[in-house]
């Protein structure tokens, strides 16, 4: 098998743990809200709740009110759209599901040390692939600048040689 048809299954393979999470994140959301809404829910809506009566006193401008579901919701999404985008073995994408992951792992303080363990090693394993990927591109620019040059060498050779005999040929 080639090199190129094992990176494909390589990032298949990535991008479906963090598909497959997505599910799992989406499958507890629903149920009486996710970790996020958890850990940050009651804070936010304390804060939207006195904050606007606050802020509308003092400028009159309001705050809309902010659902923490949607948060969670977004991330959730967002998870599973790098992941799908992953296979394709961009880096941009690479740097889409690091984002995503370190929200997901930082946002709600992790209670259980297994899934923060997990979540570390995925983080992990991204900013291998993105330094990875980083490498690549920079050695195969390096080789196509040698190439480059190595042509323009040849080409300044044969017009010097072709200079040195038309002046034989003049004569």
């Amino acid at each position: 098998m080639s090199m190129p048809a094992m990176a494909f299954f390589g990032r298949m393979a990535f991008a479906f743990v963090f598909f497959i999470s997505a599910v799992q994140d989406y499958a507890d959301h629903y149920g009486d809200g996710g970790p996020i809404e958890k850990t940050i829910g009651p804070a936010v809506n304390l804060l939207t709740r006195f904050g606007s009566k606050i802020l509308t006193f003092y400028t009159g401008m309001q705050v809309v009110a902010f659902d923490v579901k949607l948060l969670e919701f977004s991330l959730i999404s967002a998870k599973a759209t790098g992941a799908l985008w992953f296979i394709f073995g961009q880096s941009i994408p690479a740097y889409f599901l690091l984002v995503t992951q370190i929200l997901s792992t930082v946002i709600p303080f992790p209670t259980n040390l297994n899934d923060f363990t997990q979540n570390l090693t995925l983080i992990g394993a991204l900013l291998y692939y993105i330094g990875l990927k980083h490498n690549i591109d920079t050695l195969y620019e390096e080789k196509k600048r040698k190439e480059e040059k190595r042509e323009e060498e040849s080409k300044r050779k044969e017009e010097k040689k072709r200079k040195e005999k038309q002046p034989e040929d003049d004569k």
